[in-house]
């Protein structure tokens, strides 16, 4: 992976057009409940990307750059997935309400997406988004490892590229920042800290939660029936995470020392292993 990019506009890789919707083997994936709660999840939260994107663009307000990449390709990038997925949840599934389902989870989950939660400079706010694109590219790149139809392996797979792709953007906006104005390492892997603890924390629960609730009239919905979701989810992610490749693009902002680098490699491996699937 190259330390930096240059933005530029560049036409998306892929496009809905060239996904076989018609070629689902649906008998391969509609009976997997655990599938649908993880891509209807998915779907939700890439389809509230204009949001994320308007936080960052008044963030990032004046930086010409930043903001253009932003506008032209993060945001419509991002509401692609959210469009694709939904696509192949609502063709899989076609009784499921998804826009009453995702309805519900925007009223619900629109208050933990304020500008005023950003970071405290822009510097780590693009290393905190190289930890959202790393969560990102890292469950994707899992669902494109475990996938059960061969056309969901194609569209994960595309999504996973993209979201590897929009890491290495925002690490080349967090090194023209740290260097304008430089952070500690200890600042910068407390800031790491605390996005990876939120990380699909609130918005994976109420997706999961307003998808069952749509599914399931009538039927209360309680931590325990996320734990399970949960719980099911790691039985993927045990063997099949790409925990190597995650833990390497958190490291690479903390720019740490290369014999430190290779020493906590294994370290931090384990450890992710453990938090992941437990």
């Amino acid at each position: 992976m190259p330390d930096t990019v240059h933005p530029s506009a560049s036409p998306h890789p892929w496009t809905l057009d060239q996904i076989p919707y018609d070629a689902i083997q649906h008998a391969l994936i509609v009976d997997q409940d655990d599938w649908f709660y993880a891509l209807t999840a998915a779907s939700f939260v890439e389809s509230l990307s204009d949001l994320y994107a308007d936080n960052l663009l008044i963030y990032m307000q004046g930086d010409i750059e930043t903001s253009a990449w932003l506008r032209e390709q993060w945001e419509p990038e991002e509401l692609q997935h959210g469009r694709a997925l939904r696509r192949y949840v609502e063709t899989v599934w076609p009784t499921f309400d998804w826009q009453q389902a995702y309805d519900g989870f925007c009223a619900d989950y629109r208050p933990y997406c304020k500008p005023e939660l950003l970071e405290s400079t822009r510097a780590l706010e693009m290393m905190a988004r190289c930890v959202v694109e790393t969560g990102t590219s890292g469950l994707y790149g899992l669902f494109a490892q475990v996938a059960p139809e061969p056309v969901l392996r194609e569209l994960v797979g595309h999504i996973r590229n993209d979201e590897v792709r929009h890491y290495k953007y925002f690490y080349h906006f967090f090194l023209r920042h740290q260097a304008a104005q430089p952070h500690s390492r200890l600042r910068l892997i407390r800031a790491t800290w605390q996005r990876l603890r939120g990380i699909g924390a609130e918005d994976a629960y109420l997706a999961v939660k307003h998808a069952f609730q749509v599914r399931h009239p009538g039927q209360t919905f309680e931590r325990a029936d996320f734990a399970r979701f949960q719980h099911a989810a790691g039985r993927w992610a045990r063997s099949d995470y790409p925990y190597e490749m995650t833990v390497k693009m958190l490291l690479k902002p903390l720019q740490l020392p290369s014999l430190l680098n290779r020493l906590l490699l294994p370290l931090l491996i384990r450890r992710a292993r453990h938090v992941v699937a437990p």
